[in-house]
């Protein structure tokens, strides 16, 4: 057994968790290709609604797009990689901004 791995159940809480939930509010999420900095600029100002309408795509989404680039030269945004992913099953629908939105030059 791992020493990161728990020997019991002993530690984990009986009480239920609450999940706080906006319920009657939509929050607009947008993709960008500057996606860590804004993480990171939204922390760094303590700006929680902008943390909330950051898309964080998938880490296999910035590795596709990496070889790509290495690969042809053309560096695709992040939303272009993660569509193209999508349509070629590779990502889940959960998993995708927009799944239904169709791109140029993809759809």
């Amino acid at each position: 057994m791992s020493p990161l791995q728990p020997r019991s159940l002993r530690h984990v809480p009986l009480f239920p968790i609450k999940v706080l939930t906006m319920r009657n509010k939509q929050i607009q999420l947008y993709a960008s290709d500057r996606v860590i900095e804004e993480f990171y600029e939204a922390i760094a100002n303590r700006d929680s609604r902008k943390l909330r309408r950051i898309h964080i795509p998938k880490s296999d989404v910035f590795y596709v797009r990496a070889a790509i680039e290495a690969d042809t030269g053309v560096r695709y945004t992040l939303d272009h990689v993660e569509r193209a992913m999508y349509l070629e099953g590779m990502l889940e629908r959960k998993d995708v901004l927009d799944p239904d939105r169709e791109r140029d030059g993809i759809d």
